[in-house]
């Protein structure tokens, strides 16, 4: 459990030097992991923050549209329910703050899950989904 981290937005490149160990299979394990997530997060509208709650938005739900309680619950969930080769790098991931459990590895790949699919053009729109 190291107190060092990085950055959400810190890229992967980056991300190998806060864990030791970490191969490029690795590291797809750990994102599968986090895509599972992000899945089980964006069509759940039980996940929703009230505002979007309220403003009946479609999944798949974007990150700021899910609340932070299902995404903290999400991600202790992910590096609990792990496998015997992550596992390690979960645990590297762990701290505590004077009232929860965190897990800055978790949250790191749930992000980047996000990230590149939110922010991934939509070919099926024109002007490259924008």
């Amino acid at each position: 459990m190291s107190s060092r981290r990085p950055p959400k937005s810190a890229p992967r490149k980056q991300l190998y030097d806060y864990l030791p160990g970490l191969t490029d299979a690795h590291y797809n394990e750990l994102l599968k992991d986090a895509n599972e997530a992000r899945d089980r997060l964006s069509w759940n509208p039980a996940n929703l923050t009230q505002v979007s709650s309220r403003d009946r938005v479609l999944g798949p739900y974007k990150w700021d549209q899910i609340s932070a309680t299902a995404k903290h619950n999400e991600m202790l969930a992910m590096a609990k329910t792990t496998n015997p080769v992550t596992i390690r790098y979960y645990y590297m991931g762990r701290y505590s703050t004077t009232v929860v459990e965190e897990n800055w590895v978790a949250e790191w790949f749930l992000w980047h899950s996000f990230r590149y699919r939110d922010n991934r053009p939509d070919n099926n729109q024109g002007n490259g989904g924008k």
